[in-house]
Formats: structure tokens, sequence, C-alpha cells
């Protein structure tokens, strides 16, 4: 196990817009926002219909904006976020990835970011990809190494070992 922890694992590529949504979709950014947000639709339409002696009343104004309202936050909306993410985090261009011991580096042009072991706060793992996600100065981090990247015979398998050892799921 020591020579886990001393691993580092290094890769260089660039995602696929397909891979960053399943990235996004496997580590659940949308989850608790699309709770909220079928919740706000729920209490519009409830707004909506209002107990009369003859029955309910039902303004069918109040009822369409509530249909409107849950059709763009619930689906419109966070595909956008992911598209958007995809494009001002420039996914598509070639970078190269350090994971070792203090963290995950990403090197892109000729500036890096790093994030370190205790903000990375889950490790996922799809047949495809390793999904890291963290905050880093108040901002949610996202990383998505495809598994493509990494060539060496087990080289996926061992990282996978060490991401749960560092990472795990602190949710």
């Amino acid at each position: 196990m020591s020579e886990i922890r001393e691993a580092s694992f290094s890769a260089t590529g660039s995602l696929t817009r397909d891979e960053y949504d399943e990235g996004a979709k496997a580590a659940g950014l949308f989850r608790q926002g699309r709770a909220m947000a079928a919740l706000g639709t729920v209490f519009l339409a409830a707004a909506g219909v209002t107990p009369s002696p003859g029955g309910l009343t039902v303004r069918p104004g109040s009822l369409g904006i509530a249909v409107a309202y849950g059709l763009v936050v619930l689906l419109v909306l966070p595909r956008w976020a992911v598209a958007r993410g995809f494009r001002t985090g420039r996914a598509s261009e070639d970078k190269r990835v350090v994971v070792d011991g203090t963290g995950i580096e990403v090197f892109r042009g000729g500036e890096s970011q790093r994030i370190v072991w205790d903000e990375v706060r889950r490790y996922h793992e799809t047949p495809r990809l390793h999904v890291f996600v963290g905050r880093s100065r108040r901002r949610k981090c996202l990383v998505v190494l495809p598994k493509r990247l990494f060539t060496a015979p087990g080289e996926n398998d061992l990282l996978a070992v060490f991401a749960h050892a560092r990472a795990g799921d602190r949710s």
C-alpha cells in the first residue's frame, strides 16, 4: 500500500463533449438543484390552484408559468450550464494532468491549476472516466480524466485505488 501512496500518474490529451457530459452526470452536479427546481415548480403550480365552494379553481396562466419554469429549470438550464462549463473550461484543449500524493495538477499552455487532496470532496469512476469533484477557493472544480489516456497495463486500476484512498467519497 505504501507504493500506492507514492504513485504518480500523468496523462496528456483532451476531452470530448460526450466525456465531459458523462463526467458532469457522474459527479451529480445538478441533483440538488433539480430537486429545488422541482419543488419550486410544485409551489408555482399550487399557487395556480385555489379551493372554492364548487371545487378547485384553476388559473391557467399560473399553471402555464409553472410548466414553463419547470421545463426551463429542469431541462434547459442544466444542459446550458454543462455546455458553458465545457466551453469556458476549454475542456477540448490538450492538457497535461498529474495526479500524485499532493493532489491533482492540470497544465494548460503556460498556466497550471493545483487541487490539493483536502479540497477534493468526491471521486467517481465510470467505465470510461475517472471523475474528481472538489472546491478550490470557493469554486467548484470538476476534473474529468478519460481512461483512454492511461495506456500502461493496470494503470487505470491503480489510479482508481489511489484515488479512492486519497479522496474516497467525503460527501
